[in-house]
């Protein structure tokens, strides 16, 4: 199932006096992509993800550590 919106092509968009939108040119219906759904996610693949974000974090966070122990030793 695609979904798209509707764009005034050629010309400005009016509004009438009911609300309703006028084009001055041609409405033109263009693709969007569909909306994010949470079952789309394979589990294996999120749980990669997430490791990967520790192991990111993880080497920062020691390296700090070792340096304020280094600078606590020097004070």
């Amino acid at each position: 199932m695609s979904s798209g919106v509707l764009r005034c092509a050629d010309g400005e968009v009016q509004i009438a006096t009911d609300g309703a939108p006028l084009c001055s040119g041609t409405w033109t219906l263009v693709p969007v992509p569909e909306p994010f759904q949470l079952d789309q996610i394979d589990p294996t693949q999120a749980s990669v993800y997430f490791s990967l974000g520790f192991s990111l974090v993880i080497p920062v966070w020691f390296a700090g550590m070792c340096v304020r122990k280094i600078l606590s030793i020097l004070n």
